[in-house]
């Protein structure tokens, strides 16, 4: 006994020392994480990455190419943060390593604090010379478009030489001293008259030009070449070395971890056979004591689980014996019949008969248990009560030993809620939820059976397709509730009107379609729409309110305008749009013309939402010239497309389209964008510019942020506010005058000039007008057309003339063709002209020839 307490002591002591020797090899050879490896070296390769973002944004920002400083900021903040994620150093580093690592760590971080001074430097310098760059071209021209001034040659000469070497790049030693030469002899130059007095302070930005361009050179060379970089690589070289030693020396411990537990594997394994052998010794003596015990369970729950099934299922169950008398029922079937088992038990299902099926389904029914020992169907039965209800009844013949019939099992569901939902659902799959009329489904079931009995009987057959006239205007402004009410109301009086043989169906919304089979002749279809329209025409109460509203009615003869229900449909429906066309509150019958007009419309519409990706837009250019001298101040942008099969579309045929289909707010926006484009080439060749007028639509101006879409474009092409202009109608104001006023007072701060185009033909007040911030009225055209006539337009032409002057607003005349219109209008002070005595629009290429040919007179 004492021998064998000793050599479990010895085991113990011995199991005690490996385990441990395991775990003090099993801590040491995992102390390098993979995880904090590659997160401390994504941490050095970010540094690295925001370390050349900063560089590439400080030469974006040289080059001009980025208007500000967030960039560099940003960058700066995160190379601050990955400093100090990279001072938390892994754990298991050698205290050696993270000593060196911690002073390149340090040396790289001072490294970057001093680059980030540099950066500050640039920031301000940079700041100074930009403004000066941005305002001195701009203050150069206005200074040359000033009236002669001796020094103007000498100015230009400097100007045109300081642009030319580059505003922002260094000069060399030649180029610079010349520079300065012209700049002492201009600043030298003496005088009081306003024009030398503006020529020295433009010579304050360029000598702050030339000043900053090499401080801000020389910041952006010591910027790109500070030793971050070097440093950088430095700090990674060190720390992989120090990696890999730590690695080296965990890996030495993870072989002896691994040969440790191979000693202890072999001896678990020698352990597990001894136990495998005594427990398969164990489990052959249970082995038949366990199958005896489960045969009998099984039984047990078999037994369980069939009395549970048929006392709580759902379906009504029934047993009988070969003579067909009831043995047994479960409580479902009490419950759907009302029978209980004392009043049932014995005797045959019979009693449930509803008599609702002969003696020869019930024939079928035995023939098919008899064949095949199972059947199941529909069958109506009749409760206790005397109620009758369907019920799926499912019947099965239980054989004996013999292979007799012993018993019969059946199991029944009361279907009678599906029965109902299937009515339901069959009514509203062909009837309008809302005015309960046949719904379009059930309304093509009725015209193709109108248009068999009309072959039948060689009768016409109508579609007539009505529409309310303005009930979206109801629906807006009252609310759904009131229009379901009014359409409910339609629909009652449209069947009041009809035969029992017609069909009223509502199409959806406002649309109701009416079938008349078997008419005499097309003049009954006539007469039926109009009692239809009449009827629609009586006034309606709803919502407090006595209204009235009309509809509109298009009809379509069978086989005279088609021979199918769809063809039918669609020239009824086109009859109607003629109908809205001619005045609403009447009708019209289908005609060839009205199919090639719509069609034609339908095309042209389909084709008009690829114009924009096709690049088929284009924008022409009409000249507006001084009234006084005929010099071109300004033009107007005019959208046109040119289709790619038909040539170029009338603006009256596709601007409408695009109003309806709401394209119109894509066009105008590639409308603003295509002029600030040109106007960006046209300054970068070296044309003298004039403000282009680009016209606003009324769904543009009310759905879109016209000043942040305006004020986006304009900084994207680097172009002054002053070369655009928006043309709005004085309608388009009135609509939401507060808001237009909002709107216009934000494009005023942006500097955007604003007109009102077609003054005279909207309904604005002047105490309106007043309230808008716009700096000039186009006088509509229709008023200019007149001038050399005697009537009230011409009084109006310089009535609005008098009274935009009065308003401090200068005055543009449209559609000017004739010596006589101008002569008038000068005399009556109008300031400027536009029409085609002084130029038709015309494509890009041509006005750009006109800026040149303008360039050329300026220069002479």
């Amino acid at each position: 006994m004492a021998a064998l307490r000793a050599h479990r002591a010895w085991k113990i002591l011995l199991i005690g020392i490996l385990t441990g020797l395991l775990t003090w090899l099993f801590f040491k050879a995992g102390e390098i994480s993979p995880e904090v490896h590659h997160r401390y070296t994504r941490t050095l390769h970010q540094f690295q990455q925001f370390d050349e973002q900063l560089n590439s944004k400080v030469v974006a920002s040289y080059a001009g190419l980025v208007q500000n400083y967030d960039g560099m900021a940003y960058y700066l903040g995160r190379l601050r943060e990955t400093g100090v994620k990279l001072r938390e150093m892994p754990a298991w580093l050698d205290a050696g390593d993270r000593q060196r690592i911690e002073a390149r760590i340090q040396a790289l971080i001072d490294a970057g604090q001093a680059k980030a001074l540099d950066i500050d430097r640039f920031q301000r310098a940079n700041s100074v010379l930009r403004n000066s760059t941005l305002y001195l071209p701009q203050a150069a021209d206005a200074l040359l478009a000033r009236p002669a001034w001796p020094q103007a040659d000498a100015f230009e000469d400097f100007i045109r030489r300081l642009i030319g070497f580059g505003l922002t790049r260094t000069l060399d030693d030649a180029e610079a001293a010349s520079l300065r030469d012209s700049l002492v002899r201009l600043q030298a130059d003496g005088g009081g008259d306003e024009a030398r007095r503006e020529m020295k302070q433009v010579l304050v930005h360029a000598e702050i030009i030339m000043a900053r361009g090499p401080e801000v050179a020389a910041l952006v060379d010591r910027i790109i070449r500070a030793p971050t970089s070097v440093l950088h690589e430095d700090l990674a070289r060190s720390y992989l070395d120090a990696y890999q030693t730590a690695a080296a020396t965990a890996a030495y411990y993870r072989t002896l971890l691994y040969a440790i537990s191979m000693l202890l594997v072999g001896y678990a394994l020698y352990a597990l056979f001894r136990i495998e052998r005594d427990r398969r010794a164990l489990l052959l003596a249970h082995a038949d004591l366990e199958a005896r015990y489960e045969a009998q369970r099984r039984a047990e729950d078999e037994l369980r689980l069939y009395g549970t099934v048929f006392t709580h299922a759902a379906e009504g169950m029934t047993i009988t014996d070969a003579d067909s008398r009831i043995v047994a029922v479960n409580p479902a079937f009490c419950a759907i019949t009302g029978y209980t088992p004392d009043e049932v038990i014995g005797r045959t299902p019979a009693l449930l008969n509803s008599g609702r099926q002969g003696e020869d389904f019930y024939r079928k029914m035995w023939m098919s248990l008899r064949e095949t020992g199972q059947w199941q169907g529909e069958i109506w039965n009749r409760r206790k009560d005397g109620g009758i209800f369907p019920e799926w009844l499912s019947i099965a013949a239980v054989s004996d030993d013999g292979g007799e019939s012993g018993h019969y099992i059946g199991v029944f569901t009361d279907i009678s809620e599906r029965k109902q939902s299937e009515a339901r659902i069959h009514h509203l799959a062909h009837h309008d939820a809302l005015t309960g009329l046949p719904n379009r489904l059930l309304l093509e079931d009725r015209i193709e059976q109108g248009i068999l009995k009309s072959k039948r009987g060689q009768r016409q057959m109508a579609i007539i397709f009505i529409d309310l006239d303005r009930f979206k205007n109801i629906n807006d402004t009252l609310g759904h509730a009131v229009g379901d009410t009014l359409l409910i109301q339609a629909a009652q009086r449209g069947l009041h009107v009809l035969r029992d043989t017609d069909t009223l169906c509502r199409q959806g919304g406002d649309e109701f379609v009416v079938v008349l089979p078997e008419l005499e002749s097309r003049q009954d279809a006539a007469h039926v729409c109009r009692k239809i329209l009449s009827a629609l025409c009586q006034p309606y109460l709803l919502a407090g309110h006595e209204l009235t509203v009309s509809g509109s009615a298009g009809i379509a003869l069978y086989p005279e305008d088609g021979e199918t229900a769809s063809e039918l449909l669609r020239k009824a429906d086109a009859a109607m749009y003629r109908a809205k066309e001619e005045g609403r509150n009447t009708f019209c019958y289908f005609s060839a013309e009205i199919n090639t007009a719509t069609l034609g419309e339908l095309l042209l519409e389909n084709d008009l939402f690829g114009a924009l990706e096709r690049a088929e837009l284009l924008m022409y250019y009409q000249p507006k010239v001084d009234a006084a001298d005929g010099r071109i101040v300004g033009a107007e942008a005019l959208m046109r497309w040119r289709h790619r099969e038909r040539g170029m579309i009338s603006p009256e045929q596709f601007i409408p389209l695009a109003e309806e289909n709401g394209l119109i707010n894509a066009f105008g926006e590639w409308a603003i964008r295509t002029v600030c484009a040109q106007q960006r080439a046209w300054l970068d060749a070296g044309l003298l510019v004039v403000p282009v007028a680009i016209n606003v639509s009324a769904q543009q101006f009310a759905q879109q942020d016209l000043p942040n879409m305006v004020a986006h474009v304009l900084a994207e092409y680097g172009l002054p506010p002053q070369l655009i202009e928006l043309e709005l109608t004085e309608s388009l104001l009135m609509r939401n005058s507060a808001r237009a006023a909002a709107v216009l007072q934000t494009l005023r701060r942006m500097h955007v000039q604003v007109a009102i185009d077609d003054f005279g033909t909207g309904y604005s007040s002047l105490s309106y007008l007043r309230q808008f911030p716009v700096q000039s009225l186009k006088i509509d055209r229709s008023f200019v057309s007149q001038i050399g006539e005697h009537g009230e337009s011409v009084r109006l032409a310089s009535a609005i003339i008098a009274m935009a002057h009065e308003l401090d607003l200068s005055v543009i005349a449209e559609g000017v063709e004739n010596e006589i219109q101008a002569r008038y209008l000068v005399e009556h002070g109008c300031d400027q002209f536009q029409g085609y005595l002084y130029g038709r629009p015309q494509p890009v290429d041509e006005f750009g020839a006109l800026l040149a040919g303008r360039q050329l007179d300026h220069a002479a």
